[in-house]
């Protein structure tokens, strides 16, 4: 009986490697859901980037000498490239980071726009660690994880160009033939590496992005359970009454207003962190979790004034949205945009009719010799 135990013991963990094996190197996962994510924080760093202009200099730049000693202790290395950088390169710099991003966002050479951007982004917000908050740090770390994934498969300008281009072979050898040829594909937005490296390198990344949101879930349900005001239900009365977290008193009033909403809302998002990893494991509960942690965080960026927070948290949530549920939304977006779109060419179309077409000779015209024998 105890060697039939060990059997099926050893049955069951070829079958878990198999599937896991399967998993990782079989396709590329949540490919929509990565792209999705793509757009998302790439709106999150240009949002940050954005609503900082004014203040660049004062923040990150030329005057923020009065966070010097924060800036020399820095564990990070990009900040060090903008510390000696006067206040129109750093102006110059800054733009080139906003541009960027909304090459990010739009996807347009994801793999070499990437990692530009995670340069960019930790050498100006990490330059200033005294005003970072958690919505910097998932920001810094899902960034780097991006980097690692496949996410421009779709709504990217590099999926449109990679339908349009045919992949060059590659051969074998380290020469200038294949070298030129695997330049070529990644210019392309095509394939060079294999598919089984390739799909396991996204795959482990999209992995390590999850457990990365569950650990912060789950940190802050344990940390909040250990307050008096989280387990008597008044928690969440506290920062909307702060000034500084309040940029629609009316609005904050009106939801304080009422004990047994904010009772509720304070024991939902306890036990909504807690429980995250496991409402997961089911469907209906996961879209339960899904759709309970983007309306917090919207809330926290109407009534709190940390959109940029919000909106990273929820970029990175949205790996968590199922593939027909991604697919349904697109489908419902392009209808909404088919009328604006149909317009754009009803207007464009007539006018590129009406532009001169430059004239293609006649295969049947003959060009005239001139004769050697002539004169």
């Amino acid at each position: 009986m105890s060697q039939s135990l060990v059997s099926r013991s050893f049955d069951l963990l070829d079958d878990w490697y198999l599937k896991g094996s399967r998993w990782l190197f079989e396709d590329k996962r949540a490919l929509r859901g990565a792209a999705l994510v793509r757009i998302l924080a790439g709106c999150s760093v240009l949002g940050i980037l954005t609503t900082n202009f004014r203040v660049r200099d004062l923040l990150f730049g030329a005057g923020s000498v009065w966070n010097k000693p924060m800036q020399d202790q820095s564990q990070y290395a990009p900040p060090h490239l903008i510390e000696n950088l006067g206040s129109n390169a750093f102006l110059f710099y800054y733009l080139g980071v906003m541009l960027i991003a909304v090459l990010f966002i739009l996807g347009w050479r994801t793999r070499f726009v990437g990692p530009l951007l995670v340069i960019g982004e930790i050498s100006i917000i990490e330059s200033l660690p005294v005003l970072g908050d958690q919505g910097d740090n998932i920001l810094r770390v899902g960034l780097i994880l991006l980097v690692f994934m496949h996410t421009n498969e779709y709504w990217s300008l590099d999926a449109r160009r990679r339908a349009r281009t045919t992949a060059k072979t590659i051969g074998r050898g380290f020469n200038g033939k294949n070298i030129a040829a695997v330049l070529k594909n990644l210019w392309n937005s095509q394939f060079v590496l294999p598919r089984w490296f390739s799909n396991g390198t996204h795959n482990v990344a999209l992995a390590m992005l999850g457990f990365q949101l569950i650990v912060i879930y789950i940190a802050a349900g344990m940390f909040k359970v250990q307050g008096a005001l989280w387990q008597h239900g008044t928690a969440i009365y506290y920062p909307m009454q702060s000034p500084e977290y309040k940029p629609f008193p009316f609005v904050s009033d009106l939801f304080t207003h009422f004990g047994v909403m904010v009772g509720i809302a304070t024991y939902v998002v306890v036990f909504t962190q807690l429980f995250f990893p496991l409402m997961l494991l089911n469907v209906i509960t996961r879209r339960i979790a899904i759709s309970l942690v983007i309306l917090f965080h919207l809330s926290i960026a109407v009534l709190m004034a940390l959109p940029w927070f919000s909106l990273s948290m929820i970029a990175f949530d949205a790996i968590w949205v199922s593939t027909s549920t991604l697919v349904a939304f697109e489908l419902w977006v392009r209808s909404l945009l088919r009328p604006v779109v149909d317009l754009f060419w009803d207007i464009v179309d007539p006018i590129v009719d009406r532009l001169p077409k430059p004239s293609k000779p006649s295969k049947h015209s003959k060009v005239p010799v001139m004769s050697s024998e002539a004169g």
